[in-house]
């Protein structure tokens, strides 16, 4: 039974207005007496759900509950940065072109490394770097951005097969990183002549590369095992990504606050007066707009890539019931979580589905190895599954009828920063980098 008055807020671009009002009167009732034309406005909820205007307030949005207010007759007018820049910026223009590389690739690796006979890895080399280098003669544009994720992958792909007759995980790792990098140099090289928009998502990949490449190179140099680097990066994609989203927005402090009327106390003796902040333009504040998303897409998915094909060979080589084998893979577990986490905070469509994607398969691996390592008992396996079935099952409808809580919310927060403190930690113990250093240094 619900309580005879709740409470909600209406809003819309203007401002927001908190109301208590009856539990049983309708959407359409509450905005008539507040003067809104429905003809014009419809209600709409914190997730973009739109609101039967006959149904009970204390239904949708509920108690608690928000009413955005979206004018239609400004659908079609507003220029959105976020609509403009959807289209172009990113791998999702070419979905059949993308899969069918990436299948191609695992086919030609896969191979090359099954079966390492000089004429398949000769010809599976080949053919992943002219692609590659296919890829690198197309103009740099808004519609060819996809072309600084895929390329550096191919060569990546190219130079980690051209030694797989050696049969060394670590110097096939340094090769590829080194050859990806080089390819990612070389795209940014190619969006700084031009001076395009592209040139902030190819910064970010060639960064990237960049560090992999240095980190392999000087690992493989060193003698360090391929499962402690791969244990390594995975432990490191994690704090990168944490990090991306908010470093992601380069604008000077002058431009978000208005420091003289912010700075009422008295000034000292050798005090410079502030600088009076310069005015902010819409053109110039949808620019910073654009540059931020293209810095924090490619972060994200270079991150996450980076975490799932270190997860894949990570998880593969700990073998064994030693402890260190347990911190690889409970850490692994706590990765993928966390990028599951992570990804209900994430706006952009492509960042939210590739930590979606990458912290299912991390998690669902991981957990795998997990339990056979550990030898539990099919029974025990069966009655956990249930019981997160049984969870799963009575949250469904709650979350269905668009059910927020904000401790729900404040949990999983908490929950989040222990993974991101937790995970990487157990990762680094588990792969013994930190022995291998002091026996490269002693």
């Amino acid at each position: 039974m619900s309580a005879k008055t709740i409470r909600l807020t209406v809003a819309d671009a203007h401002g927001r207005h908190d109301l208590v009002v009856a539990a049983d009167s309708t959407v359409s009732e509450l905005l008539a007496v507040g003067g809104v034309d429905l003809r014009r406005y419809v209600g709409i909820t914190t997730s973009g759900t739109a609101i039967d205007p006959d149904s009970e307030v204390s239904v949708s949005p509920g108690d608690g509950g928000v009413i955005w207010l979206f004018d239609r007759t400004q659908a079609g007018l507003r220029t959105d940065p976020t609509s403009k820049s959807a289209a172009p910026s990113s791998p999702r223009q070419h979905p059949l072109l993308l899969a069918l590389l990436l299948v191609i690739t695992s086919v030609l690796v896969v191979c090359a490394v099954i079966e390492p006979a000089p004429l398949i890895v000769s010809a599976s080399s080949v053919l992943l770097l002219t692609a590659a280098l296919a890829l690198l003669a197309q103009p740099v544009t808004d519609a060819t951005t996809y072309v600084a994720f895929v390329a550096p992958f191919l060569g990546c792909a190219a130079g980690a097969v051209a030694l797989a007759t050696f049969r060394d995980a670590g110097g096939m790792m340094a090769a590829g990183a080194v050859a990806g990098a080089t390819i990612a140099c070389v795209r940014h090289a190619q969006a700084r002549v031009t001076g395009s928009v592209p040139a902030a998502t190819t910064a970010v990949i060639a960064v990237l590369w960049a560090v992999v490449a240095v980190v392999d190179t000087a690992a493989f140099l060193a003698g360090v095992p391929a499962a402690a680097i791969t244990a390594v990066q995975l432990a490191c994609a994690v704090p990168v990504f944490h990090y991306i989203r908010a470093a992601a927005l380069d604008v000077d402090a002058h431009d978000l606050i208005d420091i003289p009327f912010v700075i009422r106390d008295a000034q000292g003796l050798r005090f410079e007066a502030p600088v009076e902040p310069s005015p902010v333009h819409a053109e110039e504040a949808e620019r910073q707009f654009l540059l931020a998303r293209r810095r924090s897409e490619a972060g994200i998915i270079s991150a996450c890539a980076l975490a799932l094909l270190s997860a894949l060979y990570t998880v593969t080589s700990a073998t064994g019931h030693s402890i260190e084998t347990w911190c690889v893979l409970g850490g692994t577990l706590g990765a993928g979580c966390y990028f599951l986490l992570t990804s209900r905070m994430l706006r952009n469509g492509l960042a939210r589905a590739a930590a979606l994607v990458t912290g299912a398969l991390i998690t669902a691996i991981a957990a795998a190895a997990l339990i056979m390592s550990l030898q539990l008992s099919p029974l025990l396996v069966a009655l956990i599954l249930m019981l997160a079935g049984a969870v799963v099952g009575c949250l469904t409808v709650p979350l269905s009828r668009d059910w927020r809580s904000l401790g729900w919310s404040r949990t999983g927060d908490i929950v989040e920063g222990i993974l991101l403190a937790l995970a990487p930690a157990a990762l680094l113990y588990g792969s013994g980098i930190a022995g291998q250093i002091l026996e490269v240094f002693s």
